[in-house]
């Protein structure tokens, strides 16, 4: 086994590779970050999936819709946590950040909005 600081890496390097292989397929790659052991490691999964959806602004819809299938707390606030840092690269303006923001549920969006720089 790798050190443990090692392993969320590791497994977002394993979402990554279950995005692309679950390709607009959210709850396939969900299911297939299953298999890693609940906590830390399926959430890096579950991060390094949602982050692969979400490389340019026709992504947005995908990564949204990743972090609303979540039931679990923890991974859900994971997953917004990393998309919402990941917009301000993705989107030119804050303007073009704004309607992303709106799209997230309830609860989330204030925060997506804080994060606007």
């Amino acid at each position: 086994a790798s050190p443990a600081s090692y392993q969320r890496s590791c497994f977002e390097s394993m979402g990554r590779d279950v995005g692309g292989t679950h390709r607009y397929d959210e709850p396939g790659a969900i299911v297939a970050c299953e298999s890693a052991p609940a906590g830390t490691m399926r959430i890096g999964c579950l991060i390094g999936a949602a982050q692969d959806t979400f490389w340019d602004p026709s992504g947005q819809d995908h990564a949204i819709g990743f972090c609303t299938l979540l039931n679990d707390r923890d991974e859900k606030d994971a997953c917004y946590g990393i998309i919402f840092a990941r917009a301000p690269d993705v989107f030119a303006t804050k303007s073009d950040m704004q309607p992303f923001c709106a799209k997230a549920e309830r609860g989330y969006q204030e925060r997506c909005t804080a994060d606007i720089r």
